[in-house]
């Protein structure tokens, strides 16, 4: 793999992380979750996590920002940035190519703590989910390629490394930016490092309590017991569901009628340069059952959050601290 990326020092000194910090705590003493975009500075949502948001500040026009939320307290806080350091160093060891990212906490009285990870704009006609909806068949493929073989360092990595530490990423294109020039396809760059998908002796480092703190309160012992995070997260360390999630994503994207055509190709690749992984092909039902059963999921946790907002915003008249999207096609 080519040379990673500049470290993030660089970026600080670009970004001015004293100013950045002050544009942050000013927009988030003025927001309301629930209208985002409210207000006299100009907000754009560019997109949602499952527990983040990603934003783009007019007073921060060079950078998107996403913001984390649901932490209990700064000890927290400094837990989950000393994770997501962690990951970007790890990741970047082993010659992946990764997002420029500075993290920046704050606090403010009705938020409580919020970190947002900083990270500058890219061309978003070259972002994943832009390539896997117009991107030409020879093009798309060639970006398949470049994660598949990332993805392949990542697992020969875990069977490998001492200490008991395993990492993975979500390999979805739309997880990653794509160099692309006259048809030719360069290294990508991973975007979403928001959740540090790192574990060490089987015990998720980042925590589970940031994926809690969205469920209703009254459901999270039951999450808690069912291990439901914990399952969640699994599929990233299986890389039969790795490769599932990332043909199933075609769905979300609105492009199923190309997924014969990647899926084909993985499988060639599977049986190729990626045979040594051990990873069985995928079957067409395989990768549509996936996509189903992570769509029902996910939207069953949006109609908790829902409903969770309604009870303490309309009931309680309490904050609710996280920002949920509309309507959402999956």
């Amino acid at each position: 793999m080519s040379p990673v990326s500049p470290d993030a020092a660089g970026v600080e000194e670009r970004l001015d992380p004293t100013g950045a910090g002050a544009v942050l705590q000013r927009f988030e003493e003025r927001l309301d979750p629930a209208r985002p975009t409210a207000g006299e500075e100009p907000v754009e949502i560019i997109g949602y996590g499952e527990v983040s948001t990603v934003v783009s500040l007019g007073a921060l026009p060079q950078w998107v920002c996403k913001r984390m939320a649901g932490f209990r307290d700064a000890a927290g806080v400094e837990h989950y940035l000393g994770a997501v350091r962690r990951y970007l160093a790890l990741l970047r060891e082993l010659g992946l190519c990764v997002a420029e990212t500075v993290p920046v906490p704050v606090y403010t009285c009705a938020s409580g703590h919020v970190v947002y990870l900083l990270q500058p704009k890219l061309d978003p006609r070259t972002l994943g989910n832009s390539l896997l909806r117009e991107a030409d068949e020879a093009v798309l493929l060639a970006c398949v390629d470049r994660v598949l073989a990332c993805v392949r360092v990542l697992l020969l990595a875990n069977r490998t490394r001492a200490g008991g530490r395993t990492l993975t990423v979500d390999a979805q294109l739309s997880n990653w930016h794509f160099p692309v020039r006259d048809g030719e396809v360069g290294e990508p760059t991973l975007v979403d490092v928001g959740t540090p998908f790192m574990r060490l002796d089987g015990v998720d480092e980042m925590g589970i309590e940031c994926f809690l703190a969205p469920v209703p309160s009254p459901l999270r012992w039951l999450y808690r017991r069912a291990r439901a995070v914990e399952r969640y997260i699994d599929d990233y360390f299986d890389g039969h569901e790795l490769l599932a999630d990332l043909l199933g994503n075609f769905h979300k994207e609105g492009r199923p009628d190309r997924i014969p055509l990647v899926l084909a190709h993985v499988n060639r690749w599977l049986e190729g340069p990626g045979a040594d992984l051990g990873v069985r092909v995928l079957e067409r039902e395989e990768v549509d059952r996936y996509y189903r059963k992570d769509a029902r999921l996910l939207e069953l946790f949006l109609k908790l959050r829902r409903l969770d907002r309604f009870v303490r915003t309309r009931i309680m008249r309490r904050r609710y601290n996280f920002i949920l999207p509309g309507p959402i096609r999956r």
